[in-house]
C-alpha cells in the first residue's frame, strides 16, 4: 500500500513540475521567452498555419511548424502537423500532434533538448532520435 502511495506522490509531483515549466516558457512580441529571458524570434505565416523560429533576432531559420489541413473540401479532416529542419534536411510529419499549439510544440522541442536555447542552434542527434519518436511518414518522400 505504501508503494502504492508512492507512486502517486511521485507522479502528481511529476506532473505539478512539468506543468510549471511549461508556463516557463511565453510566445510574446514574436519573440519566445524561457521565464523573462529571450530565446528565439518567431513569425507567424499563412493565417497562423505556419509558424517560423528564428536564432534571436535574426532571420536564421531554425525550425518550421505548419498545420497540413488535409481532406476539407472532402469533409474526411486527416489534418496533420509538419515541423521542418529545412538545414538539417529533416522533415517529421505527425498525426499524433495536430492538435496541438505553436507553444506545446517548442516546449516539446525543448523538452527533447532538440533546441537548445542558450545557443541558439539545433542539436543534430537529439533531432534524429525526436524523428523516429514521433514522424508518421504521412505524405510520400523522395
Amino acid at each position: 500500500m505504501k508503494n502504492i502511495i508512492y507512486v502517486m506522490v511521485l507522479l502528481i509531483s511529476s506532473t505539478l513540475t512539468q506543468t510549471v515549466k511549461a508556463q516557463e516558457l511565453k510566445l510574446k512580441d514574436n519573440v519566445v521567452l524561457l521565464g523573462d529571458k529571450p530565446a528565439f524570434s518567431f513569425d507567424k505565416k499563412a493565417m497562423n498555419n505556419e509558424f517560423h523560429l528564428y536564432k534571436l533576432n535574426t532571420q536564421e531559420e531554425l525550425v518550421v511548424l505548419k498545420h497540413q489541413h488535409v481532406g476539407a473540401d472532402t469533409g474526411a479532416q486527416d489534418d496533420f502537423k509538419k515541423i521542418i529542419f529545412a538545414k538539417q534536411n529533416i522533415v517529421i510529419e505527425s498525426k499524433v500532434l495536430q492538435k496541438r499549439n505553436w507553444k506545446f510544440l517548442i516546449q516539446l522541442l525543448l523538452d527533447e533538448k532538440v533546441l537548445d536555447p542558450s545557443t541558439g542552434t539545433v542539436d543534430v542527434k537529439n533531432l534524429e532520435r525526436f524523428a523516429g519518436k514521433y514522424d508518421e511518414k504521412i505524405t510520400p518522400r523522395k
